[in-house]
Parts: structure tokens; C-alpha cells; sequence
């Protein structure tokens, strides 16, 4: 039983230092020679530089805010502190942010939503519905259909002109370009 249990603890330390170390097996090997020279009173040397994690970027993700940023500032507004700014302000900074966001997405999507019923409008969950485009909240159980009341009506993406993501995107990506101004001369 205590061999299990040894064995166990032992799958348990390196899943975790796999997890830790981001699946870079020489930097687990480091670990474990460390964790033995420890144990074994022996001191321990490393002669070779770590081995640099790659970082993992979404791009996917990031595209977007990057696109939203260059057309309507949005990342600046979500970052910027605005907690001590007069409501008027800040009102009118979403007022413009708002309408440039809009613009963009009406501009690059065409969206409907996925049910034409109002918030707050009972409404039916029909059998054979798509999981994918409906989410189910609340107290059901069995089969649909299910009664309940639409919280969202939700947006379905019909076509879309956003521009393919760069390569030089993908390689390093960001959510905003430091703009600099060269006056002239």
C-alpha cells in the first residue's frame, strides 16, 4: 500500500513540475537532479543557460482588441484610471468610443440576432435547438422543450470583412503600435 502511495505522490510532483514549467522537459531533468542533490547532501551545477519557454500568444484573440484599439482607442479607455474623472467625461469619452466601436463592427460584420423576441420575453426552447447558439441557465430538466425567459437574445455573425491576421502579427502580437509624430522641419 505505502509503495501506491509513493508512487502516487511521484506521478503527483511531475504532472505538477510538467505544469509549472510550461512542458519544458530539460527544465523538469534540472529540477529533478536538484531535488536528488538535495537529498542527497551532494551540491548541485548548472553549467547550461535555462532553455527559453516559447510564450504563447492567441493571436486569434488579440487580433480583434488590436483592430478595436486602432479604430475606436478601446484599450485606452479600458486601461486609462477613470475613477476620479466627472461623469460628463467619462460620458462623453464612451459617447465616442461607442460610435467608433459601432461603426467598426457595423463596417466588418454583418450580425442578426439569433432570436427576434425581446429580453425578458417568455419564449420556447425547441427540440433539436443548436447548444452552440443557446445557453441554458436556470432549473430544467429532461428533454426540450424547455419554457423559460430569453435573458439575451444573442448575436449570430452572418459574414464578416475582418482583415486576415498579419504574419508579423502572429510572430509578435500587440494590442497597440506606439505612435510617434515627426514635425516637420
Amino acid at each position: 500500500m505505502a509503495l501506491y502511495i509513493v508512487s502516487a505522490l511521484a506521478l503527483f510532483k511531475m504532472v505538477l513540475l510538467l505544469i509549472l514549467s510550461k512542458g519544458n522537459l530539460p527544465l523538469v531533468g534540472k529540477a529533478i537532479g536538484l531535488f536528488f542533490s538535495t537529498v542527497t547532501g551532494k551540491t548541485a551545477t548548472c553549467e547550461t543557460a535555462p532553455t527559453p519557454v516559447k510564450q504563447d500568444h492567441h493571436a486569434s484573440f488579440l487580433w480583434p482588441l488590436f483592430l478595436l484599439q486602432r479604430e475606436a482607442r478601446l484599450m485606452d479607455f479600458l486601461l486609462e484610471d477613470i475613477s476620479g474623472a466627472p461623469d460628463e467625461l467619462v460620458g462623453a469619452g464612451v459617447r465616442e468610443i461607442h460610435q467608433k466601436a459601432k461603426s467598426f463592427i457595423r463596417e466588418k460584420m454583418q450580425i442578426t440576432p439569433i432570436f427576434s423576441q425581446e429580453q425578458g420575453d417568455p419564449i420556447t426552447v425547441e427540440t433539436g435547438f443548436n447548444p452552440s447558439e443557446v445557453v441554458l441557465t436556470g432549473h430544467f430538466e429532461g428533454s426540450p422543450p424547455f419554457q423559460g425567459i430569453l435573458c439575451h437574445h444573442g448575436w449570430k455573425v452572418k459574414a464578416d470583412t475582418i482583415p486576415a491576421i498579419p504574419d508579423w502579427f502572429n510572430k509578435a502580437p500587440l494590442l497597440a503600435q506606439a505612435q510617434i509624430e515627426i514635425p516637420q522641419k
